[in-house]
Parts: C-alpha cells; sequence; structure tokens
C-alpha cells in the first residue's frame, strides 16, 4: 500500500511539472496571460517551490495594476497577504492592489447613486475571465475525467481563443467538441452531475422574441450562456460553465429575475445563438 501511495505522489508530482511546463510556453508568447500567471503561481504552491509561486503571483499582481482591474485586486491582494509584508515589493504591490479596490468601490458607489434601475442593462460590459474555464478543466483533471495532456491542451486553446479579437464562445466544452473529444458525452454527465445542472437538449425550443432580448448577443456568445424558455417568472438558462457561479450571479442581476439553468451540448448551443442572432 505504501509503495503504491509513493507512486501516486511521484505521478501527480510529474503531472504537476508538466502543467507548469506547458503554462511556460504560454507566457513565452504572452508574457502578460493572467490566467498563465495565476495557475503557475498555485502550480509552485503545490509542489513547494514558495519563491517561484510568489514571483508569478508578483507579475500577476503588476498586470492587474497596469490593467486597472478592480474585480480582481481584492483576491489577488488576499494571496499576496499570505506571504506576509516583509518583502517591499510585496508591501508596495498590496498597497496599489488596495488602492485600486478602493477606487472601484468608489465608483461602483457613484454607478449605484445614478443608476435608477436594480439591474445591470443587458448590453452593460462584463469581462470574460478564460481563469473560469481553466478551473473548470482543473476539475476535470483532478476528477480524473481528463489526463494531463487533455488538460496542457485545453489551457494553451483556452489561452490562444481568449486573445482573439473576435466575439466568440470560450468554453472547455466547446473546445473538446472541436477536437471531436471521444469522451464528450461522459464529461456532459460527469458535470451535470457533479454541479446538479440538468442536461437538457434545447433544439425543440423556440425561443420567445422578449426573452431574446433580455441578454446582448454578444454577453451570450462571449460568456457561453443562453436562455431559452420561462416556468412561470422563472427564467431557464443554458450555461456551457455549470462551476461559474460568477456568471450565475450576474445573469441574474442582470435580467432581474430567478434563473434555473441547465446544461446542452455546445454545438446545440451555437445553433440555437444563431437562431437569435438571425432573429434581430
Amino acid at each position: 500500500m505504501a509503495d503504491t501511495n509513493q507512486r501516486g505522489a511521484v505521478d501527480s508530482e510529474s503531472e504537476m511539472w508538466q502543467a507548469i511546463s506547458a503554462f511556460e510556453q504560454i507566457l513565452e508568447v504572452m508574457p502578460d496571460d493572467r490566467s498563465s500567471l495565476e495557475t503557475l503561481s498555485h502550480a509552485y504552491e503545490q509542489v513547494g517551490d514558495r519563491a517561484r509561486a510568489l514571483d508569478y503571483l508578483l507579475r500577476l499582481a503588476e498586470v492587474v495594476v497596469a490593467e486597472r482591474d478592480a474585480e480582481t485586486a481584492l483576491h489577488v491582494r488576499d494571496r499576496l497577504c499570505e506571504y506576509g509584508e516583509a518583502d517591499e515589493q510585496v508591501r508596495v504591490l498590496i498597497e496599489q492592489l488596495r488602492a485600486l479596490q478602493s477606487d472601484g468601490a468608489k465608483g461602483a458607489e457613484v454607478d449605484t447613486l445614478h443608476d435608477t434601475e436594480k439591474t445591470k442593462p443587458k448590453d452593460a460590459p462584463s469581462m470574460f475571465r478564460v481563469t473560469d474555464e481553466l478551473g473548470f478543466a482543473w476539475k476535470l483533471l483532478e476528477a480524473g475525467e481528463i489526463s494531463q495532456d487533455d488538460y496542457a491542451a485545453l489551457a494553451q486553446d483556452l489561452a490562444e481563443l481568449s486573445t482573439d479579437p473576435h466575439v466568440t464562445t470560450v468554453s472547455v466544452l466547446h473546445v473538446l467538441e472541436t477536437k471531436a473529444y471521444s469522451g464528450m458525452e461522459r464529461i456532459l454527465g460527469y458535470v451535470s452531475r457533479d454541479t446538479k445542472t440538468p442536461l437538457i437538449s434545447v433544439q425543440a425550443y423556440e425561443v420567445p422574441h422578449a426573452l431574446a432580448h433580455m441578454l446582448s448577443i454578444d454577453f451570450m456568445v462571449r460568456h457561453g450562456v443562453v436562455i431559452f424558455g420561462t416556468i412561470a417568472d422563472t427564467l431557464l438558462v443554458a450555461i456551457m460553465n455549470p462551476y461559474n457561479q460568477h456568471l450565475r450571479e450576474d445573469v441574474a442581476a442582470r435580467t432581474g429575475r430567478a434563473c434555473h439553468y441547465f446544461m446542452t451540448p455546445p454545438g446545440e448551443f451555437d445553433t440555437l445563438i444563431t437562431l437569435l442572432k438571425a432573429a434581430t
């Protein structure tokens, strides 16, 4: 039993180093790719190299500050605080992130004062975060639903797609379907059970005109979410990443309605989006 556990630990660390290599290759092409920086920071923590983990976390913090991303500032600041403030660079970046977060909060208060509605307008900008999809892929890897090689390929494809200037759906499920992944049905079933999100075919649904315009087409395509029906006052929503709680909350805020979420195959999602585009 001890030998088996030891082999398992060695295999796990070997897979981690393979993932590290894949993400470092991505950074050679896109040195400011935030998803790769964050993933590498976590990965080096897992293998016990806190110095390298901190290096990548500092790089991530610098990118967040440069891009004035108040939404992400809190998360990165909290992670930096775990390393303490003895290091001058850490201390400076923590203060910059705090200031950025404070500015973001003040801006949100001003927006609230001038907003006469309680919901976000359907065309309000919302940043797509590739880290949400990388988190999805990581869950599949941890569950043994995909291999380390599958994960590395997924991560690279997601990172490349996220930089595409065209509005397209960047999702784990779309990438797997494009690759004609042989275990697609198994993965859909696993994710449906794991997230308690029913798997449904949306082909038979004809989306009412009023529902089709509750969210903008660009938002639905970019975030992999579409409203396809109602039950009483509850919206029926198909979502490509059911692990993405932030997106669920965003959709509810934008529509001002309770939502019940479903999974659907990527091809059916794309077909429904095409029909909605034709109807506008």
